[in-house]
């Protein structure tokens, strides 16, 4: 029994090891009515920022995050933040405090919760891991580039 439960845990292990090595790239995802199809670095920051709040259109973005303690979100933290959790709180709460958005981003829990929601909010965006994506939503590319193509800006490795 402990030769079988040891045998086990060096699979669990080696399994965890070698997803670990290979990292998570995000797709920014947007309703498949969205027509915008690719955006630069900076537009992303300045929505994930809430510096832009409106899509060309003049209709309200609605910003969706996930939950801290999300490898998502971690992910989200270093490349477009540059904060960790407490930062990003108080960065919000300055936001709101000068007027310059009246609430924190809705935040959700789970890659499925994210691509439901914005499956059904065609202002909507926000991010998942890519391999959850699927034909509910659209995957923008981010300055041209593609999740799983050399060079995009949210891999993780």
């Amino acid at each position: 029994m402990k030769s079988l439960s040891l045998t086990i845990l060096v699979i669990l292990l080696t399994f965890t090891l070698c997803a670990g090595a290979y990292g998570l790239e995000l797709a920014v995802i947007v309703n498949k009515e969205n027509p915008i199809d690719d955006l630069s670095s900076e537009e992303l920051i300045r929505i994930f920022k809430q510096e832009k709040q409106y899509w060309d259109q003049r209709k309200k973005i609605y910003f969706l995050m996930q939950e801290t303690g999300s490898v998502e979100k971690e992910i989200v933290l270093r490349k477009i933040y540059k904060m960790d959790p407490e930062a990003l709180k108080k960065f919000w709460l300055a936001k709101m405090f000068r007027g310059e958005i009246s609430s924190f981003p809705k935040t959700l829990r789970s890659n499925g919760a994210v691509k439901r929601f914005i499956s059904r909010s065609p202002m909507s965006i926000g991010y998942i891991d890519a391999a959850e994506t699927d034909d509910s939503v659209k995957t923008l590319s981010i300055d041209g580039k593609r999740p799983g193509e050399p060079g995009y800006s949210l891999a993780d490795r």
